[in-house]
């Protein structure tokens, strides 16, 4: 008795089909080998055109690509700090949605009132144009209201710089360092007492500052912070 293969093995059966059958898949692969050629043409020719509609076309498909490879490494980073939750009870309160950071209550002050317009972390400058961390947090308010000393300490320096402006640095127990920027009037000079609640200067735009605002930063043992995690900042007095 003869073996007969085809009965028996199936990848014989698959590479000895019928002609029809192997004929449309060739089609079915050439179609597809086309469609990509032309999807590249249609691609390279978007590139070369010099009209607004093909960069604006390049610009959104960057955008949505962008956009998706983010999205996935977030919920990579979701994923794994979910799993931080459940071992270490420490990262419960951090992973807690719609709560804000607590505050260290009593060591500081607000040094003024406003609105936040830009807080901290890595964020992109609206006039150096590079994204760039942001040490501090920008308050809005009005050219000239008065800047108080977040807490007693010693003015380690105060002094004018071509991107912060006037600034005022104060040195505070706890290896704490509070810094004032884009100020406009400095009433206290280097070495200086000074008093929590204490008016050291004004609002102001000096130095890269669009609009009036106080840049403020609060510093723990040479490392920046977040200052929304040791004041809270009313919007009105």
């Amino acid at each position: 008795m003869w073996w007969h293969r085809q009965d028996t093995d199936p990848y014989y059966t698959y590479y000895t089909g019928s002609n029809e059958k192997r004929d449309f898949s060739r089609f079915m692969s050439l179609n597809k080998v086309l469609i990509s050629l032309i999807i590249l043409c249609v691609i390279l020719f978007i590139k070369k055109a010099d009209f607004p509609m093909a960069s604006a076309a390049l610009s959104r498909v960057n955008q949505v690509i962008s956009y998706e490879w983010d999205l996935n490494k977030l919920g990579d980073g979701l994923h794994k700090l979910s799993f931080l939750n459940q071992q270490v009870p420490v990262f419960k309160s951090l992973l807690r949605e719609g709560e804000s950071p607590p505050v260290r209550s009593g060591a500081l002050i607000a040094p003024v009132n406003g609105r936040v317009t830009s807080g901290f972390g890595r964020r992109f400058h609206p006039l150096l144009k590079v994204e760039r961390m942001h040490n501090g947090i920008d308050i809005e308010q009005v050219e000239g209201s008065p800047v108080k000393a977040a807490g007693d300490g010693t003015v380690m320096l105060a002094a004018e710089d071509a991107e912060m402006g006037r600034l005022i640095k104060i040195r505070h127990e706890g290896d704490l360092v509070t810094l004032y920027a884009h100020l406009k009037d400095v009433y206290v000079k280097a070495g200086d007492k000074v008093r929590k609640g204490q008016i050291i200067g004004t609002v102001g735009k000096t130095g890269l500052a669009e609009n009036p605002h106080l840049h403020f930063e609060v510093w723990e043992k040479g490392a920046a912070t977040d200052p929304e995690r040791w004041i809270k900042i009313p919007e009105k007095p």
